[in-house]
């Protein structure tokens, strides 16, 4: 009954490795090598989503995979998205079907719909990569799971979280923290943007839910805590949590976008890793009404948001506090 979880130092990785612990259950992390920490009683093993020898390893004796592990960022090259979560996600499925796993839980994402489209979002709503390379990635990734389904008889199924964030949390705490704190955080249409929340432990619930799910192989779900919680709210009480001013300024997202695109191209004409200043997955994020329907994950996994808005912002909140070298 060993539980596998890849990308186990992860904001979702983690979180889910300690509930497993706590379930009681043997629990395996898939590390790179380094001083990667991982939860306590957590069995470590190293590896790369790259070395196929090293993930058969992981899977020996595994009964559920847990792939959380991939490239998550909103700036980078088309193949470093590609080679992480497609090529990646192909050689995790492969291992995992050659171990015979009972069972395959993939961690996709809601941003495969693109941010476009009727709301409120739905599983069957239209996939759009919008040209994105992130976004894109995770299309793809999830065809290389279903094509897994269909092919090999595997029993995956995926989950979409939308706006993951709470302890631990690079692009939604600290990241908005470090502009919060030197006066450069900027609110898009002046933050009146539903922001589709999705707080790390009610995704974690969602992880344990699909696993112990009879629902057919293939399966996918959209995970949030179905909140109006908006981007100006969320910035605001993080702002009032960490002692920092909240925005002063506000750009239109018909503005904020054309822009992006400008700042994304001299990125690449310039042959720059660093992020730019603007993105367009940025743009999108905060600046597109993420209402999303989460009856599906309700009415099949008996989804829940256990943890309101304002749990979720103090136990944030806290971690922030204590954890200063975090946000620097």
């Amino acid at each position: 009954m060993i539980q596998l979880v890849t990308g186990a130092t992860g904001l979702i990785g983690s979180h889910l490795a300690r509930r497993l612990v706590e379930r009681g259950l043997p629990v395996r992390g898939l590390v790179r090598g380094g001083r990667s920490r991982l939860p306590a009683g957590v069995e470590r093993v190293e590896g790369d989503l790259d070395d196929a020898a090293s993930l058969a390893r992981a899977m020996r004796g595994v009964s559920h995979v847990f792939h959380c592990a991939g490239l998550v960022s909103d700036w980078g090259r088309a193949a470093e998205f590609h080679r992480a979560n497609v090529d990646g996600t192909r050689r995790v499925v492969e291992a995992a079907v050659a171990a015979g796993v009972r069972r395959f839980v993939h961690m996709s994402s809601a941003a495969v719909h693109g941010y476009r489209g009727r709301r409120p979002f739905t599983e069957t709503s239209p996939r759009c990569d919008r040209g994105i390379p992130y976004i894109a990635s995770k299309i793809a990734a999830e065809k290389v799971v279903l094509e897994a389904v269909h092919a090999t008889g595997l029993d995956a199924v995926m989950l979409r979280p939308v706006m993951v964030f709470g302890p631990g949390s690079k692009h939604y705490v600290a990241e908005i923290a470090r502009h919060l704190q030197d006066g450069s955080m900027i609110l898009v249409d002046g933050g009146r943007h539903v922001a589709g929340l999705a707080y790390v432990e009610n995704v974690v619930d969602a992880c344990e839910l699909a696993a112990a799910s009879d629902a057919p192989p293939g399966s996918a779900w959209t995970i949030c805590d179905g909140s109006d919680v908006t981007w100006g709210e969320y910035i605001a009480r993080l702002a009032d949590g960490i002692g920092a001013a909240p925005p002063r300024w506000s750009l239109p997202s018909s503005l904020l976008y054309p822009l992006a695109i400008a700042s994304e191209l001299a990125g690449r004409a310039t042959g720059r890793r660093e992020r730019p200043l603007l993105t367009r997955l940025a743009v999108l994020e905060l600046g597109t009404e993420q209402r999303y329907d989460i009856r599906k994950a309700r009415d099949e996994l008996g989804y829940a948001p256990r943890i309101d808005f304002e749990t979720a912002m103090e136990r944030t909140i806290t971690w922030a506090r204590e954890s200063p070298q975090e946000l620097s």
